[in-house]
């Protein structure tokens, strides 16, 4: 949709509200939610003390972000994680504000919204003397409509319902595998930033010299030390044990000195042949992150134009036979293609 079928799409959605409710739409459509937070016990507080009874569906702004209600399942604080995650300064906000107020006097003018254009104009033009301030739903959109929301980003979007099961089930070991460039690093970087966890990469488990040789990687999913991956991280926190083990550092092709990784509740594997049969056993739950080809061989380039032709001729392929040999993308709980996030 463009930013005129939004407006009217608020319209449509809420017959009775006011043109300061559209303002409130296109101000949050603009700036997102920068402007609302003081501090995360602050943030938290509020939204356990708001009623929760609105509908559960998300609404999506003109823009960079949805609002999300607070009765969509989440636990408070994460609900306050995302808030306070999606509290960046928007670029170029005050322009992509008052381009919104142009096609909206546009549409008063032409009678597509019925709100006088005189005094719609005045209001307009207060507003912006004023350095445009954050707008409050009108009472009567308050009494009508009971909104009770908090804005995100709508990069968080497409995980939402692994959030939820989080919150919910309380997984200790959960796997993110996936395509490469489907975005598995991101989502873990997400989840640390969300919640109190522990990330190991499967990137840290290639294979040493002495084991790449070519009978190795005709096994599919072979071409990672999957063995030395289920002895040094998952048996241990299978045990709730802390983790000592050794990253493989592909400039040196040798192990490097061993860390040692406290145990905590919840542990993320991510990566490519996380999950590898020899793995699958031990996560409490398991995502399959796709992205569509185009969309794949774009981030590819985005990232690393040099390495290209190598993940289009050699890991590629790797992972696709991986995939097809143990229909990794069945086995697990949730599959989310991230090609528009």
């Amino acid at each position: 949709m463009n930013t005129k079928e939004y407006i009217l799409n608020q319209y449509k959605m809420y017959p009775k509200l006011e043109l300061q409710d559209i303002l409130k739409f296109i101000y949050q459509s603009s700036y997102g939610c920068e402007h609302m937070v003081t501090d995360y016990a602050e943030v938290k507080k509020r939204i356990q003390d708001e009623t929760m009874n609105c509908s559960s569906s998300i609404e999506e702004l003109d823009g960079d972000y949805v609002r999300l209600p607070l009765s969509y399942g989440l636990s408070a604080s994460t609900l306050t994680s995302l808030f306070i995650l999606s509290a960046k300064p928007s670029l170029n906000a005050k322009e992509k504000l008052e381009e919104k107020i142009n096609i909206l006097i546009h549409l008063i003018s032409n009678k597509e919204l019925p709100f006088s254009l005189e005094e719609s104009k005045v209001i307009l033009l207060k507003w912006k003397k004023d350095g445009y301030p954050a707008v409050h739903h009108s009472d009567a959109f308050n009494q009508l409509y009971h909104p009770s929301y908090r804005l995100i980003h709508k990069k968080f979007v497409p995980f939402l319902e692994l959030f939820k099961y989080i919150d919910n089930n309380h997984p200790s070991i959960l796997s993110i595998d996936g395509r490469c460039a489907s975005g598995k690093t991101t989502l873990a970087q997400f989840l640390s930033e969300i919640y109190d966890c522990n990330v190991f990469s499967m990137d840290d488990f290639f294979l040493q010299p002495h084991q790449r040789t070519k009978e190795r990687f005709n096994i599919p999913g072979g071409n990672v030390d999957h063995e030395r991956f289920k002895e040094e991280v998952l048996i241990p926190l299978s045990k709730h044990q802390d983790v000592e083990f050794s990253k493989f550092d592909c400039s040196t092709m040798s192990l490097q000195p061993s860390i040692l990784i406290p145990y905590k509740p919840l542990n993320i594997i991510e990566g490519s042949y996380s999950m590898h049969p020899n793995l699958q056993k031990y996560y409490d739950y398991s995502i399959f992150l796709t992205v569509d080809k185009e969309e794949q061989l774009f981030r590819l380039e985005k990232r690393n134009p040099k390495m290209l032709n190598t993940f289009i001729q050699r890991w590629i392929p790797l992972e696709e036979a991986y995939f097809n040999a143990f229909s990794i993308d069945k086995k697990c709980n949730l599959q989310i293609n991230t090609s528009k996030a």
